[in-house]
């Protein structure tokens, strides 16, 4: 019996957590039955140790998803951002988990370009107009509102003053 090309790009999708990763990374990376290699999604968590020496075998995955337990866990953001600049992935990476809708803009920011969630999550991108942090992927920030304004005065300025 012959297995549908379905069945075998089923057969090497792998979705592992990072302590299954670290043990199979070099057997999954090195070997291709079939002559292509798998499909690897590596599940962490906000725990995940930001100086582990392990990180870079991350480059080799098609997709990271950071769980995230609790909302109000800021590491997300600092553990997204970092996958991207210092590690430099480039792969997909996905937030899952307890985050809220208004988070959604702020995680993009940070690197995260796929999310697992509900439909609402979705409105979530066009929620803010503008951003006064340094932006991760060149969206352009409020700061320059001040240069912009025509006459150069502020409208606190053109209050009457006591005499």
């Amino acid at each position: 019996m012959t297995q549908s090309n379905n069945d075998l790009s089923r057969s090497r999708q792998l979705r592992l957590s990072w302590e299954e990763w670290l043990t199979v990374n070099a057997v999954v990376t090195h070997s291709s039955p079939g002559g292509g290699p798998y499909d690897v999604t590596v599940v962490v968590t906000t725990d995940l140790p930001i100086d582990h020496p392990q990180l870079a075998s991350l480059l080799t995955v098609n997709r990271i998803v950071i769980e995230i337990e609790q909302f109000t866990d800021g590491r997300v953001f600092g553990l997204a951002r970092l996958l991207r600049d210092s590690v430099g992935y480039t792969g997909d990476l996905e937030v899952s988990g307890n985050f809220l809708p208004d988070q959604i803009s702020f995680l993009q920011r940070c690197g995260v370009n796929s999310f697992s969630g509900e439909e609402i999550m979705r409105d979530a991108f066009n929620y803010y107009s503008g951003f006064y942090q340094p932006p991760r992927q060149g969206i352009d920030q409020v700061s320059f509102i001040r240069e912009l304004r025509d006459d150069g005065e502020d409208e606190q300025d053109q209050r009457p003053t006591g005499t």
